[in-house]
């Protein structure tokens, strides 16, 4: 009884429309030239239009082109809509515009079916207005970080788990002799002796694995760097450690050692 009940709630063009105005998710049917055949009630509250107001009208109405885009919304649409199923999971950054003229960033997703023999787009429209901010945040935020590093009194160098060099700062570029863009992506090994680079390796995965965050690392002995001429120098450094995405990141912070060794 019961799979004879959801079988004949599915095949009502009722149940459809309930499913389709009642998702939270704004929703656009348009034809394949951007003409706005239908809109729900959610994107009616997201975008502040009667859904008689829009439809007929162009999707770039709530969709428009920005300046300094090459192409129009709708010709992006056109596009996603004929990438593969994969492509089309993934949702496109466009801006909507309000009935009241406020512009806000969107996520935009499309996929291309049809209706009675006719094509049409189903167009999916989600306020990424707080995502947009903390991303922005965040990359401020990021930005000023690297500018303290940047300028300051220690060489600063972070490596990845690989450890490859992800940062170097102008206090590093000034002991070793090397730009920045020389190293960044490269292996640490190349600021260190050849005769010491397997224990160091082995030192650096053995703190990887210990509970300690930060330390010394002029407490295993002396550290010698390598500059770009081959010259070698002694160096106090503490190194610090952080787990992010499961993935860890070493930082160290390097003085030139001037004979007595001291703690940074």
């Amino acid at each position: 009884m019961n799979g004879q009940s959801s079988h004949r709630d599915a095949q009502t063009e009722d149940f459809f429309r309930t499913l389709v105005e009642n998702v939270p998710e704004a929703i656009i049917v348009s034809t394949p030239e951007g003409e706005i055949t239908y809109v729900n009630p959610a994107l009616e509250k997201l975008l502040r239009y009667d859904a008689s107001e829009i439809v007929g009208k162009s999707i770039t109405t709530l969709v428009p082109q920005q300046a300094g885009q090459r192409a129009e919304p709708m010709k992006w649409l056109i596009r996603w809509a004929g990438e593969s199923e994969h492509e089309q999971s993934r949702f496109l950054n466009l801006t909507g515009r309000r009935k009241d003229g406020h512009e806000m960033p969107v996520d935009v997703r499309v996929v291309k079916a049809g209706i009675g023999g006719a094509e049409r787009f189903f167009i999916t429209v989600r306020d990424n207005s707080v995502a947009r901010q903390e991303m922005i945040d965040f990359k401020e935020q990021h930005l000023l970080f690297s500018r303290i590093l940047q300028v300051a009194e220690d060489g600063i160098v972070i490596i990845d788990a690989d450890r490859n060099i992800t940062f170097f700062n102008l206090k590093a570029e000034k002991m070793f002799g090397y730009r920045a863009d020389e190293v960044l992506g490269q292996p640490l090994d190349m600021l260190l002796p050849q005769r010491l680079r397997p224990g160091h390796a082995a030192d650096i995965a053995a703190f990887g694995r210990g509970k300690v965050a930060s330390r010394w690392m002029s407490e295993r002995g002396p550290v010698t760097g390598m500059r770009k001429d081959g010259e070698e120098f002694p160096v106090d450094a503490t190194i610090t450690k952080v787990e992010a995405h499961g993935r860890m990141t070493y930082c160290a912070h390097l003085r030139a050692n001037t004979g007595k060794t001291r703690r940074l």
